[in-house]
């Protein structure tokens, strides 16, 4: 199995491979005073893999976790050259419990803790820290019951719980992620009890004691699913996609005031399925990242440039052989860095980061906006 490690500049794609014994997943992509660090998980031993970039993002070491071995990773932060992991894990058969983990960048398991809420199944998605605590987003289920209410969660710095909150209905809603707003926590995601169609997005905003301020949902006939937000000028945009507009996946962009009014929908519609996966500010833009069918070579990393009105002004799309999976996006010194899987039918499941410089992406979005604007 080869994980491999792209950098892409203007018109310069460089590509350099490690040799590792199994499938991986990517995580998270942080930068440390050793420089750029890609945070992975082998879906098999469920080892966490620390590695270490050097200036051309070529591996320089790879360090394993010791005594990390969470069924699934599923998100990541870097805090005080250390990182908290936030996954789940098995704690018997069809039950898990949320976990969470601080080791530092030797791999060295610093805090752990399985948060077993008797008689129900948990997991997180997404975390968000601030210098109150830790909050998680995900799913839980009390078992009897047999679905799913979205979940948030606040933890001290110690792991205890410092209060919990679902939202939920008579079938399946789960929070995707959980984002600032202000000194606020914007929690989205999807649900299937407070639908009009199969599946609607679901918005919620909570203050940091955990109040509901307001929860809204927002769909058509068929599906739809929130991944992703944030707060931009005096706007919320929330990203999701959707089918109930067109026959394949689209990228559904939702502008909100800041009291949770929808003021506009943007449907992102490329003519083929888009699976959005998050989204950036830069500037004035937003920067929308995803994969999309690319027919001839199956889905490949795609970015849009969407002007601060909504507007698609730019996409470029990443021509990579095999299915890719984008994970995240990264902004550091002018650049924009990618990372995610890419599918091998050889060797497996590869580990891929992309890096280009942020201009070559907003030039052209800036020229057509002058063009359209005169």
């Amino acid at each position: 199995m080869r994980t491999v490690v792209f950098l892409l500049l203007p018109a310069v794609l460089i590509g350099s491979s490690i040799t590792l014994p199994n499938q991986e997943r990517s995580v998270g992509l942080f930068m440390t005073d050793e420089g750029p660090l890609l945070v992975a998980q082998e879906e098999e031993s469920k080892e966490i893999l620390l590695i270490f970039l050097n200036e051309t993002f070529e591996s320089s070491r790879i360090v394993r976790s010791v005594g990390v071995r969470p069924d699934r990773i599923n998100d990541a932060a870097f805090v005080g050259e250390k990182l908290i992991l936030v996954g789940h894990s098995s704690i018997r058969p069809n039950q898990t419990s949320i976990y969470v983990c601080l080791i530092d960048l030797d791999g060295r398991v610093l805090k752990q803790k399985l948060l077993n809420f008797p008689g129900a199944e948990t997991w997180a998605e997404g975390l968000l820290l601030d210098e109150e605590g830790i909050y998680l987003a995900g799913g839980y289920n009390t078992l009897k019951k047999g679905w799913f209410d979205a979940f948030l969660l606040k933890l001290d710095w110690n792991f205890e719980v410092v209060w919990s909150r679902t939202t939920g209905g008579l079938s399946d809603d789960w929070f995707h992620r959980v984002r600032p707003v202000g000194s606020r926590l914007l929690c989205v995601g999807s649900t299937e009890s407070k639908t009009k169609g199969k599946a609607d997005t679901l918005i919620v905003l909570y203050d940091k004691n955990g109040r509901k301020i307001f929860e809204k949902t927002f769909g058509g006939p068929d599906w739809d699913k929130a991944v992703d937000a944030l707060q931009f000028k005096d706007r919320i945009f929330v990203l999701g996609w959707t089918n109930s507009h067109t026959p394949y996946r689209s990228g559904l962009l939702l502008e909100m005031s800041l009291g949770g009014k929808v003021i506009k929908e943007h449907l992102l519609d490329l003519g083929s399925d888009f699976s959005p996966t998050g989204l950036v500010a830069i500037e004035d833009w937003i920067i929308v990242y995803g994969v999309v069918w690319n027919r001839e070579t199956r889905f490949d990393p795609i970015l849009l440039v969407i002007d601060k009105d909504g507007n698609l002004r730019n996409k470029k799309i990443f021509t990579l052989p095999n299915d890719q999976t984008v994970r995240r996006v990264v902004l550091w010194d002018g650049q924009i860095l990618i990372h995610g899987e890419s599918d091998n039918p050889f060797t497996g499941k590869d580990v891929y980061v992309l890096v280009f410089d942020v201009e070559s992406i907003l030039r052209r979005a800036q020229l057509l906006t002058s063009l359209y604007l005169s």
